[in-house]
């Protein structure tokens, strides 16, 4: 008879959880770090603007949908939430936000080369391991 496996299954990572972590800006018009955990974000443009808030992410929807609300920052932009899309494949981020205010998402990606959005393409950044 076969002994039984120690190992525990891992549950599947909810989006959520997948989207925790460092990230770093590859494409679109504006370089950026993205910092996810648990529900709350940081977004640090590299010209220096920050902002920090709460996300809510829906992954059923096509494309997914990302709320940004965001709590500390430019003093004009303080309580709007952002209505994003994003599609998030592996340590890959597409991630595209309607304009701040706007009452209606992006039904689809624009290009990251069109500057009418804010299309960027992030990478997660690994933690490294001590040696």
């Amino acid at each position: 008879m076969p002994a039984a496996s120690s190992a525990v299954a891992a549950e599947p990572r909810t989006e959520l959880e997948q989207l925790r972590g460092a990230w770093l800006s590859v494409a679109g018009p504006r370089e950026a770090k993205l910092l996810v955990a648990g529900n709350r974000f940081t977004f640090e443009f590299i010209d220096g603007e920050i902002y920090m808030g709460t996300l809510e992410v829906d992954p059923g929807a096509d494309p997914r949908r990302m709320d940004m609300r965001i709590e500390e920052g430019p003093e004009r932009h303080r309580g709007q939430v952002a209505l994003c899309i994003y599609h998030l494949d592996g340590g890959v981020l597409r991630w595209c936000p309607s304009r701040l205010g706007a009452e209606q998402r992006l039904s689809g990606f624009p290009s990251v080369d069109d500057d009418r959005y804010l299309c960027l393409v992030f990478k997660q950044l690994r933690r490294r391991t001590r040696q």
